[in-house]
């Protein structure tokens, strides 16, 4: 049952850090829409330091599930195209997630314990993308797998950024088009 309510209240100030941000997300609005009382809030989470080191835990399980469920999803065969459809393709977009990960980071300029975890996330994130694209081009450079990794990365978490500005339907696409031009760069380097 705690685990159960812990996961309701995370949930809650996750939608909060969402809408207000992380210093927006007082105890009352999380308190309301979680549907508890505020004492209710400290017996589950602890104090406010307490309650943004488990908030972080819990967005970050939640992306990391995202990502492994991604991954997990790729066919057996061409999965870096697959891998891009699935990263910049129509329905992968959560303005949610977006919003909760750019509070976060934005919030570490001020909480500095915040850095290192949201840093290891983006670093896993990209070293999944690479180990798709050593698994497809094993004769590649790795200096330049990670380029192309981290290029793509940055491209995947700008598009998301951008998207509650609501772009016409095609930049998405022309993303995905940038994505696909770095890679087809290592693989004509790779190829001569």
């Amino acid at each position: 049952m705690k685990d159960a309510r812990s996961e309701q209240i995370l949930n809650a100030f996750m939608r909060c850090v969402a809408r207000y941000g992380l210093d927006g997300s007082t105890l009352a609005r999380i308190s309301e829409e979680a549907g508890v009382g505020r004492p209710l809030l400290r017996h589950y989470l602890g104090n406010r330091d307490e309650m943004v080191r488990k908030l972080l835990d819990h967005v970050l399980k939640v992306f990391a599930d995202q990502v492994e469920a991604l991954f997990d999803t790729l066919p057996c065969t061409d999965r870096v195209a697959a891998m891009l459809d699935a990263l910049f393709g129509h329905g992968t977009y959560s303005s949610e997630s977006a919003a909760v990960f750019a509070a976060l980071v934005a919030a570490s300029e001020r909480h500095a314990d915040l850095r290192e975890p949201l840093l290891g996330f983006v670093y896993d994130f990209e070293a999944r993308i690479a180990a798709e694209i050593m698994n497809e081009l094993p004769a590649a450079n790795m200096q330049g797998v990670q380029a192309v990794a981290a290029g793509m990365s940055a491209i995947y978490f700008n598009t998301d950024a951008v998207m509650p500005l609501r772009p016409r339907a095609e930049w998405r696409d022309t993303q995905r088009v940038a994505a696909q031009m770095l890679l087809d760069h290592l693989y004509d380097s790779t190829c001569d």
